[in-house]
């Protein structure tokens, strides 16, 4: 980790020549005698605040991260962090010896959880208290809850025994986007991986997977967005083998790089139950993927997919074409901010259209913030009505729902 330092500190000194936030090589704090390494937070500006040289201060301060807090406030040379990964070398191979034996590694464990993690908050630059988060879930008709977690893989819930099993604990990716069961058969269950948060510190998957035994086994089924995440699937109601798929950028962790893809982002379409995939509206923008889509059960062909930074979208052709569906939502510069439509579905028997419903903040034209409404549509996508309800305050209110 040490070596990235020679190159870290020539980049902040030409840094300080442009004027690019001198807080930032301000020197850590020594830690009292006998103390952790926790490292020392530095006075720096959060994730998403504007300024010039954004980009570049923020490869600055992630360089810097990494080639001196990590390693806590003690500096290593060289020579003494080769040292320490000799010796961690040869403890790797003894634990290896004792696994071959039969030896339980590090001896018996024991579940210290759920508790928290303090961690630093780049965009507060503060310490606070962390958990996993949860990328899906879906629910079978029995009951079943499968849950897949941001970084953590699958799990299923056994009710009766008021436990969590991995099912997914030997998989190349533990980075879960999305989850969806097929109404037919729900049995049939899919996994978009890769976190479609985009959240900064969200990681990218590899594909999709499958199971036939209602998420116990896993299959990896294609490996076409590997690099990318998922944001939703949707599971044709009258053919669990026809599946659509929103996919949008995907992150490598904390360094809050894209990872590198060659197919576009956005609404993909399989008809062999997740094998091979049609692009039926992508980019290769990676601010302009897909967010969400939702199908119609009554009508499988009429779907609403969202683009981030973009707008809503409708198709009344299984996804062949697809026109503009925010009718008259308030206006707005929705690439400022990244505006993220979250879309939801409803069609009870009798009723002539699904009732569409979407949340978002938006600036408007004007550069006025607008907090998170939601908003429904009885017609389709044409007119929609501010849903969001009273009160507007207090507990109870959804406004502004998108804040921390």
């Amino acid at each position: 980790m040490r070596v990235r330092s020679r190159f870290v500190l020539p980049l902040l000194a030409a840094a300080l020549s442009v004027g690019i936030a001198p807080a930032l090589i301000a020197p850590p704090m020594a830690h009292a005698a006998g103390g952790d390494d926790t490292p020392t937070l530095l006075n720096v500006k959060g994730e998403h605040e504007s300024g010039d040289d954004e980009s570049s201060f923020d490869k600055l301060r992630d360089a810097y991260y990494w080639s001196r807090l990590l390693a806590g406030d003690d500096e290593l040379t060289e020579q003494q962090a080769a040292a320490l990964r000799t010796k961690a070398s040869a403890q790797a191979g003894s634990i290896a010896i004792e696994s071959v034996k039969g030896n339980a590694r590090g001896g018996t464990w024991q579940a210290q959880g759920p508790n928290p993690i303090v961690q630093n908050g780049r965009t507060t630059n503060n310490f606070q208290a962390v958990t996993g988060r949860i990328g899906a879930l879906a629910i079978r008709n029995d009951g079943t809850i499968i849950l897949g977690a941001a970084q953590g893989g699958i799990w299923t819930y056994n009710a009766a025994a008021g436990t969590w099993t991995s099912r997914t604990k030997d998989a190349d990716t533990q980075s879960v986007g999305a989850l969806a069961i097929a109404p037919s058969n729900d049995s049939i269950v899919y996994m978009g991986s890769g976190e479609g948060a985009l959240s900064g510190d969200s990681y990218y998957g590899d594909g999709v997977s499958k199971s036939t035994d209602g998420g116990v086994t896993w299959t990896h089924v294609s490996s076409l967005f590997t690099g990318q995440s998922t944001s939703a699937l949707a599971v044709d109601p009258t053919n669990p083998n026809h599946v659509y798929a929103a996919t949008l950028r995907g992150r490598g962790g904390n360094h809050r790089t894209t990872a590198p893809t060659e197919p576009a982002y956005g609404i993909w379409e399989s008809t062999d139950g997740g094998a091979n995939w049609t692009l039926r509206k992508g980019t290769h923008d990676q601010i302009h993927g897909a967010t969400d889509i939702v199908m119609d059960p009554q009508n499988p062909k009429n779907l609403w997919a969202s683009f981030w930074g973009d707008a809503i979208y409708k198709s009344t052709d299984g996804g062949v074409t697809w026109s503009s569906s925010l009718g008259n939502l308030p206006p707005g510069n929705y690439l400022e901010g990244g505006t993220r439509f979250a879309l939801g579905l409803s069609h009870p028997a009798g009723q002539a259209n699904p009732t569409i419903y979407t949340g978002f903040d938006w600036f408007d034209n004007s550069d006025v913030y607008h907090a998170s409404r939601v908003f429904k549509s009885v017609d389709g996508g044409t007119t929609w009505t501010d849903a969001t309800g009273t009160p507007q305050t207090g507990s109870n209110t959804v406004v502004g729902y998108c804040g921390t």
